[in-house]
């Protein structure tokens, strides 16, 4: 699905991004600090790979594929670590 673009031909939406999921068999444990940093390290680099990325706690489960109580600790670290801002309305996005 294209948008317009006022400046040129059509860009494509965010909808049609194919990203990967992270594939989790289980769920996320706390004590698995490796996984979980790991994890962390993808999740700043999509932000950082896309600065006007601003997504809600339920949009990154879905795009990441994590169960959403994860995915809050995760992006509340980020916060707290400054690689992410919470916006108003609880969106998240580059600091």
């Amino acid at each position: 699905m294209l948008q317009p673009s006022s400046s040129g031909p059509a860009a494509p939406s965010l909808y049609d991004s194919k990203s990967r999921p992270l594939k989790m068999a289980m769920p996320l444990e706390r004590r698995d600090a490796v996984r979980r940093d790991a994890i962390q390290r993808r999740i700043a680099a999509e932000f950082r790979e896309m600065p006007g990325l601003v997504l809600s706690v339920a949009q990154a489960s879905r795009l990441l594929g994590l169960d959403e109580p994860a995915c809050q600790r995760i992006l509340a670290t980020l916060e707290h670590d400054g690689l992410l801002r919470r916006r108003p309305g609880g969106l998240y996005g580059c600091a």
